[in-house]
């Protein structure tokens, strides 16, 4: 009996199933997630701005069209306005374009105007809002 408590209370690296986290586990993120979404949003403004690579199968080279060396925004703008997808060729022409704006239109019957009936509850029993 002193064996099954002594197993019970010996820990496992990774925890009860061995998957959790251990010393020098390269899956723990040391440095957190990010403080604030400006910091994100730069990472991901500089990455934007690097060169369109090949893939490696191809040679890896950077993608030149026209002579100029393609960014990874122009290959994914170029990708969805050749996209069979709809809903990427409406965010191309949103971006390029700007979105279409929607309009809101508060109408009463047939078109006219909205009639607003206030209906107050009198105060005491009897007597109108007026006395």
């Amino acid at each position: 009996m002193d064996v099954d408590k002594q197993q019970e209370t010996t820990k496992k690296p990774g925890g009860r199933s061995g998957k959790g986290f251990v010393k020098g586990d390269p899956r723990i993120n040391r440095k957190g997630r990010p403080k604030d979404f400006n910091s994100l949003r730069s990472l991901a403004q500089e990455i934007a701005h690097e060169a369109a690579k090949q893939s490696k199968e191809q040679g890896g080279q950077p993608v030149v069209i026209d002579g100029h060396v393609v960014s990874i925004t122009e290959a994914i703008m170029r990708s969805w306005a050749m996209s069979k997808d709809p809903r990427l060729q409406q965010k191309f022409i949103e971006v390029a374009y700007g979105q279409v704006p929607s309009v809101t239109r508060l109408e009463g019957a047939d078109g006219g105007p909205i009639q607003v009936t206030i209906t107050r509850k009198a105060d005491n029993a009897g007597t109108t809002p007026d006395d």
